[in-house]
């Protein structure tokens, strides 16, 4: 077939009512695959067709032969919108109402509904209890103003953070993990560039979502814009968001986003298993889970709030917390079943769960008071609502969708018990009124039956239908009978075939009304729904603490870190049973001890001794027992890790170079409350470079006028020379030599340690013996190196280009003189080098004076 003929076809496909009608809908939703109700079905047509096939791995067919298209059955839409979902598209749903009137063989269709990844609220949909939120960045001059909203709940939290600052929004946004980004269009290529956000989809919204130039307070603009985005979603307006929550700065813990990723404070790249999440959770409610997340993610700076969640937890130490527990479990996920209520999208068991919740409340309130735990839910207020729905809802098991089983309890509307009486016990009013009929009019041949075209009748043979009672009005005659009806099978008639729609009518009715009833108490189940979540966050803690054997640390009114018998947390409840964690005793202050220089091999345990160190002081500021068997910690405002390093290939950075982007980050924002842990900062550059900037890194540390509490993890044994600086001291993991073979006892001590077993762990990793030979002799002969380097210090005249005069010899007799008192035997190679520079100087600068 030509390519012209092709075309044709192709032009002829589309210039169809429908195909039109389908064309001016997709120009206004362009960046959406279009579900395009037909029937039963929602087709995508052209470029939808395509993308949708391939990632629903469904057919891919063409109507009229010419124009590529494919679909779905319209009742199992959400598993294939789930797909799309998680591909990172858009679904614009377009739903049929009626025939168009200028053609009645087309239907009217319109978009109901966009659904994106950020604005999801189906529970089918939706990553368990997991928060979904939708982000919006709006930059201002100094600050860039954010805003948070989980759609599936309402919630909105809003932060401010400097423009100069775009790691702190990349720790937010790692922190929040929002499914959706929106920006305004004029600021879309101002924030491509930032770091980190240059290679994110964001949806770009027109400048009027802000709300125009009257909007003076930026983070109204932020709202503007979020109630702008799902005011688009939802089409019918129905979908509201609560009052936005600023989070202030300083309120809680800083940490930057290689922090939460290095400490694997909620996922790792295994998943959600081995992370502080998951050794903390035990909670029974979403609610629950949410907020332990979110305290995990955002530890407290304010000493109030936490001795608030500590009294918290001694009071529920004085019951059983099992059948409280037990209480908990069976509680609904609240807040999006409030937001299912205001969407139109709720369900009839989802007025099971509040009911439920209600009940809870009660049988908890009497336990609560009893042992004077706060408790703030309005109980009475909720008592009304508890009546109403109790005097309406069915007891017994309720449907998934309305209309497939019972709503309503029996007895409350006689008009439904009518109509749910004739639409159960109709054929047995048919058969007693046979039975009736036949024995009144002693008729044998008289039957009651039912067809679609004449419904209910009597039947009576010719040879007996003129013996048929006057008041029977005849229906149908035909060959061997005759058919009849009378006012009581009408009457029968009616009741059944009327009761279906009676009974959906009616529950419908009184659905919406219990549906805004419960709409009325949207601030009272919220406050119910919260206080559940933080009960439930109490009990999880206190279950962690039990579980591993861990100690409430006191607070540190020094500043000072102690702990006795430290573990890490996750490590430590991941370990085989049979199995013990080697535990460390921790001690940082802010004066000789602020700053450990931690040496030791490979695999010796100083990652994860630094790392313990973290997770301990974000358990303390999360109100939580920590891994150890005695402690007492500060509250720290800021928590910095460098560990390991990964490179930014698209941004054209080496591993290096984002190291070093990550510890001038630490440096410049870290204050005197700051926790600090830094593993083989310099190792991505030469030996000496890295050690170098290794060591100026430790010398700025000790020159702050209060020290940040720092470990500083190395395999530079050079630097344990710096213990003479202020603030700075050694420790190091304890290893044993016996028999060629090294044992790591994943013990701290206090000291540095003797060498690195470096190439041990290559041998134990399984390098060619040839390999690990070869290095043993090198590492001989560099370490002949470092001895020549301090004889040359010792004694100039070594040095091959050099060849003293007499006058020069007058100069050295006087310089070796100066350093005599020097330990010069024991000196790093650093320190070395820089006396023979200081050496240099001085005998080049006598040259210059004798010269002049």
């Amino acid at each position: 077939m030509s390519t012209e003929r092709i075309e044709a076809d192709f032009s002829a496909a589309l210039d169809t009512p429908m195909m039109r009608q389908y064309m001016d809908i997709k120009a206004k939703f362009k960046d959406s695959v279009l579900f395009f109700r037909m029937g039963d079905f929602y087709e995508m047509f052209l470029e939808d067709a395509k993308i949708a096939s391939a990632i629903l791995d469904i057919a891919l067919t063409k109507r009229q032969n010419s124009v590529p298209m494919c679909g779905i059955p319209y009742h199992s839409k959400d598993a294939y919108i789930a797909k799309l979902l998680s591909a990172g598209k858009k679904i614009a749903i377009c739903e049929q109402s009626k025939p168009d009137d200028s053609n009645p063989k087309l239907m009217t269709r319109e978009v109901v509904r966009i659904i994106t990844p950020g604005t999801v609220i189906e529970e089918n949909l939706l990553s368990g209890y997991r928060s979904n939120y939708l982000c919006m960045i709006l930059p201002k001059t100094a600050l860039v103003f954010v805003g948070m909203a989980d759609v599936s709940t309402g919630e909105v939290l809003q932060f401010a953070i400097s423009v100069s600052d775009p790691e702190g929004l990349s720790a937010e946004l790692e922190k929040f993990q929002p499914s959706e980004i929106c920006v305004l269009e004029k600021d879309k290529e101002r924030i491509l560039g930032w770091e980190r956000l240059g290679e994110k989809n964001f949806t770009v919204l027109p400048a009027s979502a802000e709300g125009g130039n009257e909007v003076k307070d930026p983070f109204h603009s932020v709202r503007n814009c979020l109630e702008y985005y799902v005011r688009e979603n939802y089409r019918d307006g129905s979908l509201t968001l609560r009052e936005a929550k600023v989070l202030n700065a300083g309120s809680f813990l800083e940490m930057d986003r290689e922090t939460i990723l290095n400490l694997e404070l909620t996922e790792n790249e295994y998943g959600k298993n081995h992370t502080l999440f998951s050794v903390l959770n035990f909670c029974h409610t979403a609610k629950g889970k949410r907020l332990l997340k979110q305290r995990i993610l955002f530890p407290e700076t304010d000493l109030a709030v936490l001795e608030s969640r500590w009294e918290k937890q001694d009071l529920l130490r004085k019951i059983p917390s099992q059948p409280i527990l037990q209480s908990l479990k069976d509680l609904g996920d609240l807040e999006r079943i409030l937001t299912r209520f205001r969407n139109n999208k709720s369900a009839p068991r989802d007025f099971r769960t509040i009911l439920t919740a209600i009940e809870t409340a009660f049988s908890l309130k009497e336990t609560l008071h009893a042992i004077g735990y706060p408790i703030r839910y309005p109980i009475a207020k909720l008592t009304d609502l508890e009546t109403y729905i109790r005097e309406r809802l069915h007891t017994e098991e309720l449907p998934v969708i309305l209309g497939n089983g019972k709503f309503l309890k029996d007895e409350f509307l006689p008009e439904l018990d009518r109509a749910r009486e004739a639409g159960s016990k109709g054929m047995d009013w048919i058969l007693e009124l046979e039975a009736s009929e036949k024995k009144s009019t002693g008729l044998s041949t008289l039957k009651i039956k039912y067809n679609k075209i004449v419904g209910y009748f009597i039947e009576i043979s010719r040879n007996q239908a003129e013996q048929a009672p006057k008041e029977y009005l005849k229906k149908q005659t035909l060959v061997t009978t005759e058919r009849f009806t009378n006012s009581r099978l009408e009457e029968i008639e009616r009741a059944i075939l009327e009761s279906d729609d009676t009974i959906r009518i009616l529950e419908r009715t009184e659905f919406e009304k219990m549906t805004a009833e419960v709409l009325r108490f949207t601030n009272e189940l919220l406050e119910l729904s919260e206080e559940f979540g933080d009960l439930d966050f109490q009990l999880s803690l206190i279950k962690a603490e039990e579980n591993y054997g861990w100690t409430r640390a006191k607070f540190s009114q020094n500043s000072g870190s102690f702990m006795k018998d430290s573990r890490h947390p996750v490590v430590e409840a991941a370990l085989p049973v049979g199995s013990k964690f080697v535990p460390n005793d921790v001690q940082l202050d802010t004066g000789d001890n602020a700053i450990a220089i931690l040496t030791g091999p490979n695999m010796a345990g100083k990652s994860t001794f630094m790392r313990q160190i973290a997770l301990n002081q974000i358990l303390f500021q999360i109100g939580s027992c920590v891994s150890a068997t005695k402690a007492e910690l500060p509250i720290v405002d800021k928590l910095f890790t460098r560990i390991g390093a990964g490179d930014n290939l698209t941004a054209g950075e080496s591993t290096f170079f984002v190291e070093m982007k990550e510890t001038a980050h630490i440096l410049r924002n870290c204050t005197s409350q700051s926790l600090l842990l830094f593993d083989e900062v310099g190792r991505g550059t030469s030996t000496y470079d890295g050690m170098s900037i290794a060591w100026a890194i430790l010398e700025f540390l000790s020159e702050m006028p209060r020290r940040p509490k720092t470990v500083f993890a190395t395999h530079y044994h050079e630097l344990t020379e710096l213990s003479r600086l202020p603030g700075i001291w050694n420790i190091h993991m304890e290893t044993l030599e016996k028999d060629d073979k090294v044992l790591f006892l994943k013990k701290v001590k206090p000291g540095k340690a003797k060498k690195s077993f470096g190439i041990y762990v290559a041998q134990l990793a399984g390098v060619p013996e040839t390999v690990v030979k070869r290095a043993g002799e090198i590492l001989s002969d560099l370490e002949s190196r470092k001895k020549e380097i301090r004889i040359q210090t010792r004694e100039p005249s070594l040095f091959q280009d050099f060849q003293p005069s007499s006058p020069e010899q007058t100069f050295w007799k006087e310089w070796k003189n100066e350093i005599s008192s020097l330990p010069l035997d024991s000196m790093t190679p650093i320190e070395a080098l820089r006396l023979l520079d200081e050496w240099k100087r001085k005998l080049n600068a006598r040259k210059k004076s004798d010269q002049d």
